[in-house]
């Protein structure tokens, strides 16, 4: 059981930015899997990093890890920019008035104050109130309703080291070339029910590269993207390149899926990959 300073915002910032030691990463995983209500305390301190972020505070080492291995799905960019806005919103509006007049109003007794008080245009500040308060549902509704626990775990994933395969051998392994190669008609076929939890895909790349890249992957169904992972790695295999990153076999049902691969640096150039699930 993970105790109370294990579990505090500060230390799951830590988590978050991946700068925990495998035991205590392990540990809050576990956490996070058997507590659904933990999964709250996770949000919390995933807004308060991203405030930290917006504000400038964290370190220059916090923020290079932020970056690098925090803000790698498009939830949480999408996140990011709504609190954003959110908070450039709230600063630059003025109301036209405000409670602090009554500071500058004249003495008197309660009862003048407190006609003051109620004299006042309450409704410039009232609509910037609840302009902020349906701006704030509406991040917990986008971001808290599709960035499930999952996609921070499988986000936090593929950031690891996926370089030994025979580590990785318990996993369903999927090797799938691009449509470069092959007749777009041609697809692999899986089984559901043979699939492993977590399922290993292997995405030779067309083109290789001779300089340290990043690709972002979407897993796409029907024509809607059903799954979308950033900032991932190239790896070596002995007929080239390829991209590994683990898919969750609960998006894996079946149907016709595709994997879309896109560089970071140069989103039109799109890699293609089909597979279908029986």
């Amino acid at each position: 059981m993970l105790n109370e300073l294990e579990t505090d915002t500060p230390n799951l910032k830590r988590y978050l930015l991946n700068d925990l030691s495998l035991a205590e990463t392990e540990a809050i995983d576990l956490h996070v899997i058997s507590d659904a209500a933990f999964e709250e305390k996770l949000l919390w301190a995933e807004s308060e990093l991203m405030e930290d972020y917006l504000e400038e505070t964290l370190t220059a080492k916090d923020l290079k890890l932020f970056k690098e291995n925090f803000l790698v799905s498009a939830e949480r960019l999408t996140q990011l920019n709504q609190i954003s806005l959110m908070r450039n919103y709230a600063k630059n509006a003025q109301p036209e008035q405000s409670a602090t007049i009554i500071l500058d109003a004249p003495t008197g007794n309660f009862v003048e104050k407190l006609n003051r008080f109620f004299s006042l245009n309450w409704r410039p500040t009232i609509a910037v109130f609840a302009l902020i308060f349906v701006g704030l549902f509406a991040v917990i509704y986008l971001t808290g309703t599709h960035q499930t626990v999952s996609e921070k775990e499988f986000a936090a994933l593929n950031q690891k080291d996926l370089s030994d395969l025979e580590q990785l051998k318990s996993f369903t392994n999927v090797g799938l070339v691009s449509n470069v190669f092959r007749d777009s008609g041609e697809s692999r076929r899986l089984t559901e029910n043979s699939l492993t939890e977590k399922v290993l895909f292997r995405l030779a790349l067309p083109v290789p590269s001779n300089v340290p890249e990043k690709f972002r992957a979407e897993l796409v169904k029907d024509g809607k993207v059903v799954f979308t992972l950033a900032n991932l790695t190239i790896y070596k295999n002995p007929n080239g390149q390829e991209l590994r990153l683990f898919l969750p076999a609960t998006e894996l049902k079946k149907g016709d899926y595709q994997v879309k691969l896109t560089k970071e640096k140069a989103p039109e150039a799109i890699y293609v990959y089909n597979f279908a699930v029986e």
